[in-house]
């Protein structure tokens, strides 16, 4: 279920990563195009969205633990949105204007978004995001309990023998 609702979202927020970074865009040219600095007027609040645009890529591509189908849908929505924009620019202009659409299609042309796909697209071969973590699974610390110690006195002794021994098996 968790793929599945990875996926879902993952169709969602492709395009509002194209669409900020297209918005991102028009703003950044707008201040050059005006000789302002990049702290200057609208700049600050531009370089936020591009932050949150960053870290957003990179909790979908670092977490271990996210499924994998989550950067997967991204991937294919950026990837997708640029080859459509190569090959038929006439069904991107269809859609209806929106904040950042001028700019996302200014960007997608230029196949800014295929090292992202790409990065974010890798993700699927990472084995540790298909399974679920085990629910007891041994911690460092608890592997080398014990294996140190000086003594070995009957108090240890008895205190071995107490402790029930679980047989782990991994698949």
């Amino acid at each position: 279920m968790r793929h599945f609702v990875g996926f879902l979202s993952g169709l969602i927020l492709g395009p509002v990563l194209v669409l900020a970074c297209g918005w991102a865009f028009s703003h950044l040219r707008t201040l050059h195009a005006s000789e302002r600095g990049v702290l200057e007027g609208t700049g600050p609040l531009v370089l936020a969205g591009l932050v949150g645009v960053g870290v957003i890529v990179a909790l979908m591509a670092v977490p271990p633990r996210l499924t994998p189908m989550l950067p997967l849908s991204v991937a294919l929505v950026l990837g997708s949105l640029t080859a459509v924009a190569l090959v038929r620019v006439h069904l991107l202009e269809r859609l209806p204007p929106v904040p950042g659409f001028e700019g996302a299609m200014d960007l997608l042309p230029l196949g800014v978004f295929v090292p992202v796909a790409l990065v974010l697209g890798s993700t699927v071969f990472v084995g540790g995001r298909w399974r679920r973590p085990e629910e007891h699974e041994v911690t460092e610390e608890e592997y080398f309990q014990g294996l140190h110690e000086e003594g070995g006195g009957p108090q240890e002794a008895q205190t071995r023998a107490e402790a029930p021994h679980v047989p782990r098996h991994r698949a």
